[in-house]
């Protein structure tokens, strides 16, 4: 089955596993990048072809509620069986519910700026949005 998801969260996969001088900043995406992946991994074993981008978009378009244009991180993914994240006829509803208050590292390169450090798929304050594909 195929998803994607938005985030206003810089979860750029950068590839810096170890923390060494100077690369502080690069460490602490790819821990954001981490973050996702074991908690999208809770459920089932996922595969990705790309690594998320960063790209910038009408909110509405995303999941999000305002019409400006803002910075969104993009992440497609599959898994191993279908429907395995149906809850209440939500196709993403258990994504939803397993990303409720998980803690990320803030001050990257969001543009918008987050009153508490976790992810939220519901408004208000989303700022991570899921879709089947």
């Amino acid at each position: 089955m195929e998803y994607k998801l938005y985030t206003l969260v810089d979860i750029t996969h950068t590839g810096q596993h170890r923390n060494e001088p100077g690369k502080e900043t690069l460490r602490w995406k790819e821990q954001n990048f981490n973050t996702l992946l074991q908690t999208l991994g809770i459920r089932a074993n996922i595969t990705y072809f790309a690594s998320p981008i960063m790209t910038e978009v009408k909110g509405q378009l995303v999941g999000f509620d305002t019409d400006e244009i803002i910075r969104v991180w993009r992440f497609d993914f599959f898994t191993d069986r279908d429907d395995l994240y149906e809850r209440n006829n939500d196709p993403v509803g258990h994504l939803k519910e397993d990303f409720i208050l998980v803690p990320y590292i803030s001050g990257l390169d969001e543009a918008m700026e987050q009153q508490y450090a976790v992810f939220n798929p519901e408004d208000p304050g989303k700022n991570i949005a899921f879709f089947k594909k």
